[in-house]
C-alpha cells in the first residue's frame, strides 16, 4: 500500500513537473518569437 501510495504521489508530481515546464516552454517561445520579429523589423 505505502509502494503504491509513493508511486502514485511520484506520477502526479511528474505530470505536474510537464505543465510548468510546458507553461514555461510557450512563455519562452512567445518572447522568442517577440524578439526575432523586433529584430527582422530593424
Amino acid at each position: 500500500m505505502t509502494k503504491y501510495n509513493s508511486t502514485h504521489r511520484d506520477r502526479i508530481l511528474n505530470s505536474t513537473q510537464e505543465v510548468l515546464y510546458q507553461k514555461d516552454f510557450k512563455k519562452a517561445d512567445r518572447v522568442y518569437k517577440q524578439h526575432s520579429q523586433k529584430g527582422n523589423r530593424s
